[in-house]
C-alpha cells in the first residue's frame, strides 16, 4: 500500500490577531477571498498578557479563531503559510508598510492536535522544508484541548476551549476527508 492511502486531510484553521473586538468585515472578506468560505468564526478575546505586537499593531488587540471549509493534505501547510504571509503584506497601512493591521496565524487541527507553521526554529518544532517549521501548541486528549509545555501565554490559559471544541465537531462531522 501507497502511504498516500493512509493520510487524512487536517481542517484548515487559522489564529487572527487584530484591533477590536468585533471581527473586521474586512479581514474576514480577505481570508474567505484566500482560503474559501469559512466554516466556523470564533469569539474574539482580548490579547493583553504579552506587549509582543503593540509597537507593530497598536493597542486594543484582540484575537479569535476560524475555520474554513476548505481542508488540506497536512504537509501543504507550508505552502498556506506563504498565503498567509502575503495576506498580512497586502493588508498592511498603506503609508507605512512595516505595520501590520493583521496577524494571520494559519495552521491546522486535526483529530488529536493544533499544529502551527512557523518561520521561527525552535528546540519543540520539528523542520516541514521551505523554512517553515512545526508548532505543536495544542493537544486533544478526554475531550479538551490541552496546551503543551511551550504553548504561547493565550494557548495555555485557551480561551478559545470551546471554539476549538466546536470546530474539531464540525470538522468531524463533514468526514474529515480521506485522500
Amino acid at each position: 500500500m501507497k502511504a498516500s492511502q493512509f493520510s487524512e486531510n487536517a481542517q484548515l484553521i487559522a489564529f487572527v490577531l487584530q484591533k477590536g473586538a468585533e471581527w473586521n468585515p474586512d479581514v474576514i472578506d480577505a481570508l474567505e477571498r484566500t482560503w474559501g468560505k469559512l466554516r466556523y468564526k470564533g469569539k474574539l478575546f482580548a490579547f493583553d498578557q504579552t506587549p509582543y505586537y503593540t509597537p507593530e499593531m497598536g493597542e486594543g488587540l484582540y484575537r479569535g479563531v476560524v475555520s474554513f471549509e476548505k481542508e488540506i493534505p497536512p504537509e501543504t501547510i507550508a505552502e498556506e503559510k506563504e498565503h498567509s504571509n502575503a495576506l498580512e503584506l497586502t493588508m498592511a497601512q498603506a503609508e507605512n508598510p512595516e505595520m501590520r493591521q493583521v496577524n494571520i496565524d494559519i495552521g491546522y487541527m486535526d483529530m488529536d492536535k493544533v499544529v502551527l507553521p512557523s518561520y521561527k526554529r525552535g528546540p519543540f518544532k520539528l523542520y516541514a522544508g521551505k523554512g517553515v517549521w512545526l508548532d505543536m501548541l495544542l493537544t486533544y486528549a478526554k475531550g479538551l484541548f490541552h496546551p503543551t509545555a511551550w504553548a504561547f501565554e493565550d494557548f495555555k490559559r485557551n480561551p478559545y476551549q470551546h471554539d476549538l471544541q466546536l470546530i474539531r465537531e464540525r470538522f468531524k462531522k463533514a468526514g474529515k476527508g480521506r485522500l
